[in-house]
């Protein structure tokens, strides 16, 4: 049972303790928050989703993919490494199909950037991943329900793109890679933290050549990867960042929360969702080692074009990493609330005095732990609960 309930006397309180654990709690601390070390700090956002109306004013003229985090892009470039969901492929030259056209260059022509309604398969222009990396992305994840918009071909391009361009990436391959693993691994201030992204869906393209790790169709593989770099002398972490869930719901669901607690007992030192368009609760686990793992379901959009309230609040994640005698350990996490605003253009700010983004807010911090809140400055401020033994 999850949590290591074995050891309680009932289930009783099993279940109790944990309710205990939930998002639902006002603040979420660890046991090596108070430990000396050195210390490495990750951010983390959801979705980047950028529908043809983003798109139309990233490729305008005097437009780019970073203007839209331009508000908080101090954030992310402030943390040691930042990971974002790059939700689509960055493909030249292909249509839908993964079809070989002439490229249009940097122009929104709605056959090989953008789409008809008819069909939501994305592409984004490859200048997206400069973007990603002048506002401070270090990786990101090409597992998702939009990883195969445009065919085997378009995840080769994809990859190429990121290669040529230097961003590391998780969760797709190119083809006749078989032998290749999934993961990714970074390394930031004498920390080398290992990713790895799988993902619930392809929206139903075919994988024929096996590019795309899928999170419960390849539950096996993904939970020996994880162990295996746990595992691995040099490796300080481990995130997982699954694509799961069910759309526009602010609860996980139970088959979300077992393969959260599977990878966490696997070695996952946290597991950051997303998918849902909308936020999901916090979770601390324990595992039966004693070792502290943070899940959170869903992280939201981080950019989009969705309108409904909660599909505009998201947040940027940040973890904290501290290197005890014990080894890297969780040391604590925050996050900065964010709302896409869509006044004039779009922009993804820290929360604004609209109306709107005020009752979204208000949602999302009953959602998220509220005392791990922080404002949007660098650096951040964790929250710390410590003990005269250094005990949280």
């Amino acid at each position: 049972m999850d949590w290591n309930c074995a050891r309680l006397a009932s289930l009783a309180i099993c279940f109790a303790v944990l309710a205990g654990q939930t998002a639902h709690a006002e603040t979420i601390t660890f046991k090596a928050g108070c430990e000396e070390g050195d210390k490495l700090t990750i951010a983390a956002v959801g979705d980047l989703l950028f529908h043809k109306k983003l798109q139309r004013q990233a490729l305008a003229p005097k437009g780019r993919y970073k203007d839209f985090w331009q508000p908080v892009a101090h954030v992310l470039s402030g943390a040691d490494l930042t990971y974002g969901n790059l939700e689509g492929p960055a493909a030249p030259g292909l249509a839908a199909g993964g079809r070989k056209v002439k490229d249009p260059g940097r122009r929104l022509d709605d056959r090989v950037y953008g789409y008809t309604l008819k069909a939501l398969t994305f592409n984004y222009h490859p200048s997206v991943i400069d973007d990603l990396k002048d506002a401070g992305f270090d990786v990101v994840s090409t597992a998702n329900n939009h990883s195969l918009d445009r065919g085997a071909l378009g995840v080769d391009r994809t990859i190429d793109a990121l290669r040529t361009k230097g961003l590391p990436f998780t969760g797709t391959r190119k083809q006749g890679s078989l032998r290749t693993g999934w993961h990714v691994r970074t390394r930031t201030n004498g920390f080398t933290v290992a990713w790895l992204a799988c993902t619930f869906s392809n929206n139903g393209f075919p994988d024929r050549k096996a590019q795309v790790l899928h999170c419960h169709k390849q539950t096996d593989q993904v939970l020996d990867e994880i162990s295996q770099l746990s595992r691995e002398e040099g490796v300080d972490a481990v995130i997982v960042t699954p694509h799961w869930g069910w759309e526009n719901h602010l609860k996980h669901h139970a088959r979300q929360r077992k393969l959260a607690s599977l990878m966490m007992e696997a070695g996952a030192t946290a597991v950051l969702g997303a998918h849902p368009h909308v936020v999901q609760p916090w979770s601390k686990y324990v595992t039966k080692s004693g070792r502290e793992s943070l899940v959170v379901y869903s992280m939201g959009n981080f950019i989009s074009n969705q309108r409904k309230l909660m599909q505009r609040a998201g947040g940027i994640v940040l973890l904290e990493l501290t290197k005890t005698l014990a080894g890297a350990r969780l040391s604590a996490a925050a996050y900065v609330p964010t709302w896409v605003d869509i006044r004039h253009v779009h922009r993804v700010v820290a929360g604004t005095s609209k109306r709107a983004s005020r009752r979204a807010l208000a949602k999302l911090r009953k959602v998220w732990p509220a005392g791990n809140e922080v404002p949007a400055q660098w650096p951040p401020t964790f929250v710390r609960k410590c003990s005269s033994d250094g005990e949280t």
